[in-house]
């Protein structure tokens, strides 16, 4: 599991959890990042990160991007999105 900010664009990854409070939690959550999502990162750097999920482009903060564990789309590791029918499911 890494932070989402360590992954490079390109990559396609699974939320695993949010490591962050009760409100950076919920905010993720209405997001859509729910554990086992698939999520693209489009673009990464000290700002923030700009990802695709669930078919929406979303920017995060450096902040709130690196609350975020994941783990690549592709591993064992991690919660499987549920509403996904395939493992391999894609961001959009």
């Amino acid at each position: 599991m890494k932070r989402l900010t360590d992954y490079p664009a390109g990559t396609t990854v699974r939320v695993a959890d949010i490591d962050g409070g009760q409100r950076a939690r919920a905010r993720m959550l209405a997001m859509g990042m729910t554990p086992g999502c698939p999520v693209e990162v489009l673009s990464g750097g000290p700002t923030g990160c700009r990802v695709r999920v669930r078919g929406s482009e979303v920017v995060l903060c450096c902040g709130l991007a690196a609350k975020i564990l994941a783990v690549e789309n592709d591993s064992a590791e991690g919660p499987r999105c549920k509403c996904c029918r395939n493992s391999q499911a894609k961001a959009s």
